[in-house]
């Protein structure tokens, strides 16, 4: 398994603003590209979480991540000049507060997209969410960050460890951290582990 880290924020301010903040800061665009995920989970595990839901009318956080924790996604990244599908299973630990501690994922390209979705289905999987993720790579010589559209409702910013156009590696989340504060860029709830997944999966299921 890949071990990483990264940091995700929601955005306070529409997408305009942002890229108008960051160009004043810098930032040139670098790349773009789309990554649209479909998660699947065991119908057993689906049905199970409804019936908590049932019985205590509302689930708390770890149970929604507990229930994306079992998931795998189905994964079509689609660049300027190719396309990318693959199985991805992302593995996350968490603290006391719900802030990410260990991160990491298990990947395999695929050829075709339905009959991937169509053999997890045999084998007793639903599909429980769809992301569709519009990515913008923005950077400076020294600092490195992805603007995300995540299903044309929220917007957020990720920032992983290993850059690939800035000249540098973050060391640290505080690293990454700094690069939020330092270019005062307005987020929601100063939530460094913003979870887009969950966010989706309450506005399905309530």
């Amino acid at each position: 398994m890949e071990f990483e880290n990264e940091i995700t924020v929601e955005v306070t301010e529409d997408v305009e603003s942002l890229i108008r903040r960051l160009e004043n800061n810098n930032f040139s665009l670098k790349e773009t590209y789309d990554l649209n995920d479909i998660y699947m989970i065991n119908e057993k595990e689906l049905e199970e979480f409804k019936n908590k839901r049932k019985e205590k009318e509302e689930c708390d956080n770890k149970e929604y991540l507990d229930l994306l924790s079992k998931c795998i996604l189905i994964r079509d990244i689609i660049e300027e000049n190719k396309e990318t599908k693959m199985l991805t299973y992302k593995y996350k630990e968490y603290n006391e507060k719900e802030e990410i501690v260990k991160q990491g994922k298990v990947k395999t390209k695929i050829d075709d997209i339905d009959s991937a979705k169509m053999l997890f289905e045999k084998l007793g999987f639903v599909e429980l969410i769809r992301i569709n993720d519009h990515m913008r790579v923005y950077a400076t010589e020294k600092d490195e960050l992805v603007i995300q559209e995540v299903n044309n409702k929220h917007v957020y910013i990720e920032l992983e460890d290993e850059c690939h156009y800035a000249n540098r590696f973050y060391n640290s989340i505080d690293e990454m951290k700094d690069v939020i504060i330092n270019y005062n860029i307005p987020i929601k709830d100063n939530n460094y582990f913003a979870k887009k997944a969950e966010v989706e999966l309450k506005e399905i299921l309530g």
